[in-house]
């Protein structure tokens, strides 16, 4: 499972559980000054991707180039294989930071990925997509991204989806559902499961009450394995977090 990376939260266990080997590791945020700040210890840091998020609100303009500087000096000393820079807010600093790293990271031999959102109008940096969809086909939406950013540019967060809609439904992204839930509205309405290919999720369907239908859309320890092996064949590294990594243990 060398192309599995586990991201590990600030409790998680520093020991990888085997067979994993690499994980990602968020060590690291900007601080209000647009200053590299870490966060914890590095977990093993020769196998941890240094992750850096944006937490706090960016109250000063700071400077992009001292930023990627600090960024490449810091991964040196700690020896990271590679940055993951998730960050939310808009600035313009920000997106010169990542138009920088986005050169300068490669050219230092340290790989940098980002979340999909980011990486628009990057032309090194890997595109980490959500290995979810809710309608159209899971195999067609990680064609389409090879596609757009070239083989060796995306990479896939895989997350277990529980997802309640309504139909007919305009939310894309429905509902999130407990797994509790689930259970529940399965044995209330008697529903029958069964397993998308095109969605390469399980889903159950059922008439409420009052006559509403509703769709539910899941993953299992099944589903999750099967959504890893087909991302597998295409050379797509999975992120997973720490906590689902039994999922893809036989």
């Amino acid at each position: 499972m060398e192309n599995i990376i586990l991201v590990t939260m600030d409790g998680d266990s520093a020991r990888l559980p085997p067979p994993f080997t690499r994980r990602l590791c968020f060590s690291h945020c900007l601080s209000p000054a647009a200053s590299l700040r870490r966060r914890i210890a590095m977990l093993e840091p020769s196998t941890s991707i240094l992750g850096v998020s944006d937490l706090l609100p960016i109250k000063s303009c700071g400077n992009a180039e001292q930023l990627c500087a600090d960024l490449i000096a810091e991964c040196k000393v700690l020896g990271c294989p590679g940055v993951f820079l998730d960050l939310e807010q808009s600035y313009p600093l920000l997106r010169e930071f990542l138009t920088l790293a986005d050169k300068q990271l490669p050219e230092a031999g340290i790989p940098l990925f980002v979340p999909e959102r980011c990486a628009q109008g990057l032309t090194h940096a890997v595109a980490v997509c959500e290995a979810a969809v809710s309608g159209g086909s899971f195999d067609r939406m990680f064609d389409d991204l090879l596609a757009r950013y070239g083989k060796g540019r995306v990479a896939a967060m895989i997350q277990p989806i529980c997802t309640g809609f309504q139909l007919p439904s305009e939310n894309a992204d429905g509902a999130s559902l407990a797994l509790e839930e689930l259970e529940r509205l399965r044995a209330r309405y008697g529903a029958q499961v069964y397993f998308s290919k095109e969605l390469c999720a399980k889903y159950f369907t059922y008439m409420d009450e009052h006559s509403r239908g509703h769709f539910v859309l899941f993953d299992d320890k099944s589903t999750v394995q099967e959504k890893y092996r087909r991302l597998s064949l295409l050379g797509v590294p999975c992120f997973v977090m720490a906590r689902d990594a039994e999922l893809l243990l036989s």
